[in-house]
C-alpha cells in the first residue's frame, strides 16, 4: 500500500470507527427491541413468576408447538346470561372488569397460565410452559379458591342485583400447545380431548359445583374430598362421564 493511501485510511479511521459503532449500537438495539417484545409476550399469559423463569429459560422459543399433559380449569359464571339482558352494556362490561380482575389475581397467584377471557368464560391451564409435578392439585387450590372467592364476592353483588355464581369444570389429561391465530394477533392455547371435557364439566356445573372426572380426581384423592354426581351425558362425547364435585381440599 502506497504512502498515500495509507494516509488516507489514517484520516478516515475515526469516521470508520464511529460506523462500526453505529451498526452496533443497531445490533443491540435490535435486540433490546427483540427481547422486549418477547418479554411482552410471555407476560400476556403467564404469572409474573412463572414469565421470569420462561425468560431466564435457555429455550429459544418457549411457544414453539408441542405436547405434554396439563389440567385445564374453565370457569363459567352461573346466571350471566340472564343478567347480561337485563343490564345496560356499560354495566356489563364494569362487572367482568372487576370480576376479571379478582380471577386474574387468583390465577397468577397459583402459577395458571392464562388461555382466554370469553364474556364470562376463563380458561386456565397448568403445567405449561413450565412444567411442574403438583399441577393437578394447583388446580384444584385455584377452583376451591376462585369458589370461595365468588362466595365473599356474592353479597355485594346481590345488593345490586346480581343473582350470579361459579361453575367449575376441571379436567386432566395431554394436549397440543402452541400459538394459535395469525401475524399480528397471536395466542398461546391448548388443544385436545381435554380442553373439551373440562369446557363440558364447567357448562354442566350448577353453582357453586366444582365437576371434574374419575381420572383427575384419582390424580388428588390426596388433597381434595369429593363427592359423586352421577353420570352426566355431555356434548362431543358418546358415553356418559362419570363426574364429581370437589367439596374441599383436605
Amino acid at each position: 500500500m502506497d504512502d498515500k493511501r495509507l494516509r488516507w485510511l489514517v484520516c478516515r479511521l475515526p469516521a470508520l470507527n464511529h460506523m462500526a459503532e453505529s451498526f452496533r449500537d443497531c445490533e443491540r438495539r435490535e435486540i433490546q427491541v427483540s427481547e422486549i417484545e418477547r418479554m411482552g409476550r410471555i407476560k400476556r399469559f403467564l404469572s409474573p413468576q412463572i414469565a421470569d423463569a420462561v425468560l431466564r429459560s435457555e429455550e429459544s422459543d418457549p411457544f414453539k408447538t408441542h405436547r405434554r399433559e396439563v389440567t385445564v380449569v374453565f370457569l363459567d359464571l352461573r346466571g350471566f346470561t340472564s343478567f347480561s339482558e337485563g343490564a345496560e352494556p356499560e354495566e356489563v362490561i364494569e362487572f367482568l372488569r372487576g370480576y376479571h380482575a379478582e380471577m386474574g389475581r387468583l390465577i397468577f397467584q397459583f402459577d395458571g397460565t392464562l388461555e382466554h377471557f370469553a364474556g364470562d368464560g376463563i380458561m386456565v391451564f397448568f403445567n405449561d410452559p413450565v412444567p411442574r409435578e403438583d399441577h393437578t392439585a394447583m388446580a384444584a387450590r385455584l377452583a376451591v379458591s376462585v369458589r370461595a372467592r365468588v362466595r365473599e364476592l356474592q353479597p355485594g353483588w346481590r345488593k345490586r342485583g346480581y343473582d350470579l355464581d361459579v361453575g367449575v369444570g376441571m379436567a386432566a389429561g395431554y394436549a397440543t400447545l402452541g400459538t394459535i391465530g395469525f401475524e399480528g394477533r397471536m395466542d398461546y392455547g391448548a388443544i385436545g380431548n381435554v380442553t373439551i371435557l373440562a369446557s363440558r364439566l364447567s357448562a354442566a356445573a350448577q353453582g357453586g359445583q366444582i365437576l371434574t372426572n374419575q381420572k383427575t380426581l384419582s390424580k388428588i384423592e390426596e388433597v381434595a374430598e369429593a363427592e359423586p354426581v352421577g353420570e352426566l351425558e355431555l356434548k362431543g362425547f358418546a358415553r356418559p362421564v362419570a363426574a364429581f364435585n370437589i367439596v374441599r381440599l383436605k
